[in-house]
């Protein structure tokens, strides 16, 4: 319902209208008047109490509560909104010359072309030229480049950048000349929103003590709200129909289900699942979809990052495309449209060479390949 509101006009309208009501003889309201001004103040006081009641009924309601006032109504219920993540990937460190050792220290900071960005050295112990007992990777006599991974400093989409954007040592490392990542860095995402937070929370409490699908759903975002998933019912890993069983296809927004991914989904869902049911968790199959357009620009000259911005947009808006989704032409060409006010015209637009709307399969998820602007 809509709480009832008065503006200041209309609390001095009302006071004077009921005083003027009380007296047979006439009474002085005129601005300045003794009577005006005390008037004036309890309207003053009574919008203020307005305004208490207003913010009281809003911030002890979930539906219209925002922010850290949500996250303390939720902590009540032992609910809780989903962190930022960093985005992470892997950079080249090279060097011009192999005649003697280098050391990359985990930790060392590298930056995007304009500084904005930073990101750090992430350990590897799988990696070869990883030294646990020195804490750094070297470089061997000879060896002119060396991979590493590396995660923003700051979580959030903003470490999301494109290829060749991050270029600079925050701090110089003997022995490595350059940096450069040569594909794009991905999986930041911000802080779980107000509205999907409202949402699991919806989820969750339709989720008490039953073994449905919006319990399943709830489920699975809890292990990460940026994961695609389809659900089917009756039917076994290997697509066949089997009662009692249902299948999850799962996927990161890369389409991997890393181990980790794995296990904290299967410990979900068996506190979730009813006795006697079982699960399936698999993941899907990975279309790669490669886009390629003619890109007409308003004047010169073109703008230096526009490539990259296009490449940002287009992984971005295929990272979003559900499993078994559509991949819509004319959505691309929104998305493209959005980088930049310079763009004019776009045309000659495909996917995966065809200059039609790709449906995906149903147990297929799309992953970016390449953008080719001609």
């Amino acid at each position: 319902m809509n709480l009832p509101s008065r503006s200041f006009s209309d609390l001095v309208r009302d006071m004077s209208a009921a005083i003027t009501a009380s007296f047979g003889d006439l009474i002085d309201m005129s601005v300045g008047s003794v009577l005006r001004a005390i008037i004036e103040a309890n309207a003053a006081i009574g919008l203020w109490a307005q305004w208490l009641i207003a913010l009281t009924l809003q911030t002890t309601r979930a539906a219209t509560s925002a922010g850290i006032d949500l996250d303390t109504w939720m902590a009540d219920f032992s609910f809780f909104r989903l962190p930022a993540q960093a985005a992470s990937g892997t950079i080249s460190f090279s060097r011009y010359s192999g005649g003697v050792i280098a050391q990359v220290p985990a930790g060392s900071l590298v930056k995007t072309n304009d500084g904005s960005v930073v990101f750090r050295v992430m350990e590897d112990v799988e990696n070869s030229a990883w030294q646990a007992s020195l804490g750094t990777y070297v470089l061997a006599t000879g060896i002119l480049s060396l991979d590493l991974p590396v995660e923003s400093i700051v979580p959030g989409l903003i470490g999301n950048v494109g290829a060749n954007s991050i270029t600079l040592l925050a701090s110089p490392i003997a022995g490595v000349d350059f940096v450069n990542n040569n594909g794009p860095i991905f999986g930041g995402a911000d802080a779980e929103s107000d509205d999907f937070f409202r949402y699991r929370f919806t989820a969750y409490m339709a989720s008490l003590s039953r073994a449905t699908i919006d319990a399943v759903r709830y489920a699975i975002t809890t292990v990460g709200s940026d994961l695609k998933y389809i659900l089917l019912e009756n039917t076994d890993a290997g697509f066949q129909f089997r009662p009692g069983s249902l299948l999850i296809i799962c996927s990161d927004p890369f389409g991997n289900l890393p181990s980790t991914i794995f296990n904290a989904l299967t410990v979900a869902l068996n506190a979730t699942r009813g006795v006697g049911t079982v699960f399936f968790i698999v993941p899907p199959s990975i279309i790669s979809i490669n886009v390629s357009m003619t890109v007409t620009w308003v004047g010169e000259p073109v703008p230096k990052n526009a490539a990259a911005l296009i490449t940002i947009a287009v992984s971005s808006y295929l990272g979003g495309i559900a499993i078994g989704g559509l991949v819509s032409l004319s959505r691309i060409i929104e998305t493209v449209y959005a980088t930049t006010p310079g763009i004019s015209n776009i045309s000659n637009i495909t996917i995966n060479s065809a200059n039609v709307d790709l449906q995906l399969e149903a147990d297929f998820v799309a992953i970016f390949g390449s953008v080719t602007l001609r």
